[in-house]
C-alpha cells in the first residue's frame, strides 16, 4: 500500500522547491550546451572534463537529495542509452559508496518489526552494516548455530520515497524536453519504470516470496545457491536469509584467484538469468 495523505503531499510540496533548487544549475547548463544564449545561437562544445566536472555535482547532488535519489543514480549508472559515458562511469560510484543509517535509528524499526530485541531473537548481531544501500542496509548475524544476512529497510524510506516518485513525475518531462528526441524518450520510460521498481524493492515480503520462488526453481542445480529465507524473522520490512559469501562479479582479480573459468561463468549467468525472466 502506498502512503498517502496531507504529510506525503506537503512533504512532496517542499521537495520539489528542494530538487527544483537544486537542478536548476544542471537545467540551464544543458539548455546553453544546446543554445549557446538558451533561446538563440549556435550549440556549444562541451569538452570531456566539463562533462566529468557536471557528473561528479550531479553525484553529489543526489546524495545529498536522498535514498530515492541516489537509486535514481544507480539505475542511470547502468544505462548508457540515457547519458553520456562520463555521467555513467562517475554514478557508478554510487553502487558501493551509500552512506548507511545510523543502528540508533535502524534498532527500534527492526525490534518492531520481529516483536522482541534483537538480542532476544538473534544469538549474535553485528550491529556495523555489511552493506548498505539506497532503500535498506544489511547486517551479518547468527542463529541457531547458522551465520544469517538481515535485510532492513530504511526507517520513514516508504513516506520519503513516495514524496520524491511525486516530484519526479513533475521533473521528468521538463529534463526530456532539453533532451535529444531519443534520449528524451528514454528518461520518460525510465521515469515509470523506476517508480514501479522502486516501489516493489520496498516490499520485503515481495523478495521473500521470490527468492522461494526462484529457490525452487533452481533446486535441482548444483551450480546454483539461492539463500533461504527465514520465515520467522521476516516482515515485509525486514528480510531475513542464509548468509552466502560471494565475489563481485567485476573483481576479476579475484574471479581469476579462485580459479574459475570466466567463459563458463558468463554462460552459466546467462542461462540463470533467462530462467527467472522466461
Amino acid at each position: 500500500r502506498r502512503p498517502s495523505g496531507l504529510g506525503v503531499r506537503l512533504r512532496a510540496l517542499w521537495r520539489a522547491i528542494v530538487v527544483a533548487w537544486q537542478f536548476v544549475p544542471f537545467v540551464w547548463a544543458w539548455a546553453r550546451d544546446r543554445k549557446r544564449f538558451v533561446f538563440f545561437g549556435r550549440s556549444r562544445e562541451v569538452t570531456s572534463e566539463q562533462r566529468v566536472e557536471r557528473a561528479r555535482r550531479l553525484k553529489t547532488t543526489f546524495v545529498e537529495l536522498g535514498p530515492a535519489f541516489i537509486k535514481l543514480g544507480q539505475m542511470l549508472s547502468t544505462r548508457p542509452d540515457a547519458l553520456p559515458a562520463a555521467y555513467i562511469e562517475v554514478l557508478s560510484e554510487l553502487q558501493d559508496r551509500v552512506p548507511p543509517a545510523p543502528w540508533s535509528a535502524i534498532e527500534p524499526l527492526l525490534e518492531a518489526e520481529l516483536g522482541d530485541t534483537v538480542d532476544e531473537r538473534f544469538d549474535s548481531f553485528d550491529t556495523n552494516p555489511i552493506s548498505g544501500a539506497s532503500l535498506g542496509q544489511v547486517y551479518e548475524a547468527e542463529i541457531h548455530g547458522e551465520r544469517v544476512a538481515v535485510k532492513v529497510l530504511r526507517p520513514g524510506i516508504r513516506e520519503r520515497v513516495e514524496s520524491d516518485l511525486r516530484v519526479l513525475e513533475t521533473l521528468t518531462p521538463v529534463l526530456a524536453r532539453g533532451a535529444e528526441p531519443a534520449q528524451a524518450y528514454t528518461l520518460e520510460n525510465l521515469s515509470e519504470e523506476f517508480a514501479a521498481t522502486i516501489r516493489a524493492e520496498m516490499d520485503y515480503a515481495h523478495e521473500a516470496r521470490m527468492l522461494r520462488e526462484i529457490g525452487a526453481s533452481f533446486a535441482d542445480r548444483d551450480d546454483v545457491a539461492i539463500p533461504d529465507v527465514v520465515e520467522s524473522l521476516s516482515t515485509d520490512r525486514v528480510v531475513t536469509m542464509t548468509y552466502l559469501d560471494g565475489v563481485k562479479i567485476d573483481d576479476l582479480a579475484r574471479i581469476d584467484e579462485l580459479g574459475i573459468d570466466r567463459e563458463e561463468l558468463v554462460q552459466r549467468l546467462e542461462e540463470v538469468y533467462i530462467q527467472m525472466i522466461v
